[in-house]
């Protein structure tokens, strides 16, 4: 239950590494469940277009999907930029540039308006 409460806030910053391990776990956590929902789905029905395969699974990416979008704009509060910064991300090219600045840059360090430096506790 950690990592669902470091998953889903937006309060505070997050430094690269921290951000990478979270980002690497929640992928797995959701290859994982997506997998079993799939998996589940199709053995109670042979139609893998099934309401019971397509429902779930569309919701557990959505929730997925949520969890991942929170862990960027902390990141972004690292880097002192607001979270409505990631809407540079639905920008073809532009998502790419904007995914290397997120994993590449280091934060600012010591107090930003987002909080504490990340590095620090």
């Amino acid at each position: 239950m950690e990592l669902l409460n470091e998953i889903y806030k937006t309060e505070g910053r997050l430094n690269r590494l921290r951000y990478l391990k979270y980002q690497v776990i929640w992928a797995i956590i959701s290859a994982v469940i997506g997998f079993v929902l799939d998996f589940a789905g199709g053995l109670l029905t042979s139609n893998p277009e099934s309401l019971l395969i397509v429902v779930p699974t569309g919701i557990w990416s959505f929730v997925a999907g949520i969890g991942g979008i929170m862990l960027s704009i902390r990141r972004l509060h690292d880097l002192d930029r607001s979270g409505y910064f990631l809407l540079l991300a639905l920008i073809p090219l532009v998502n790419v540039i904007l995914a290397l600045y997120i994993w590449l840059m280091p934060g600012t360090v010591g107090y930003n308006k987002y909080g504490a430096d990340p590095l620090t506790y």
